[in-house]
């Protein structure tokens, strides 16, 4: 009576510690729930990084792509030398606003 009692119920408990194998690890595993949240929380600080250099791309393409000699001042470039530089001659009058 009693090994029958075993063999009724040992299939069972091995069945419920499988399943309840699965689940913690469906939680906690590498590829579980909690490590998908962190994933997730990882992907937006980065989509938050590549936007922020984005801007900073964008920013430094413009001031590129003013340095373009059909966009380029060259009065303008003269009084930035000067003024960044110290330097002129004698006979140049400079004006600062």
């Amino acid at each position: 009576m009693k090994s029958e009692i075993g063999r009724n119920l040992f299939f069972p408990f091995i069945c419920s510690l499988i399943t309840i194998y699965f689940f913690y690890h469906g939680i906690e595993g590498n590829h579980g729930i909690h490590r998908m949240n962190e994933v997730k929380k990882e992907i937006q600080v980065a989509d938050e990084i590549h936007k922020k250099l984005l801007k900073e791309k964008n920013l430094l393409q413009s001031k590129v792509n003013a340095l373009s000699p059909k966009s380029l001042d060259m009065d303008q470039l003269e009084e930035s030398a000067f003024r960044i530089l110290n330097m002129g001659d004698e006979s140049t009058l400079i004006i600062f606003n």
